[in-house]
């Protein structure tokens, strides 16, 4: 991996996966903007897993929520 990339490029280079994203950027929202993608896979449990990457990192999924109404509606209905 090793090359910041935008997230439009994520999304396009690891469709429907999930990454862990270091030396990024967020936008006002807290919404990645750019970074890189030091893990990525199909399997939430493979980019999760250690060894622990020891910088900053975020865990995003590329895909579509898979909650009914979204991930906001989902943690409001579950009280996160």
């Amino acid at each position: 991996m090793g090359q910041k990339m935008t997230w439009e490029d994520m999304k396009s280079a690891f469709p429907d996966e999930w990454l862990l994203i270091t030396d990024y950027e967020t936008d006002e929202c807290g919404c990645v903007i750019i970074g890189t993608v030091e893990r990525h896979s199909i399997e939430k449990e493979e980019v999760f897993k250690l060894p622990a990457v020891d910088k900053n990192c975020a865990f995003r999924y590329t895909g579509e929520s898979q909650f009914p109404g979204g991930w906001r509606a989902h943690a409001q209905l579950h009280g996160i």
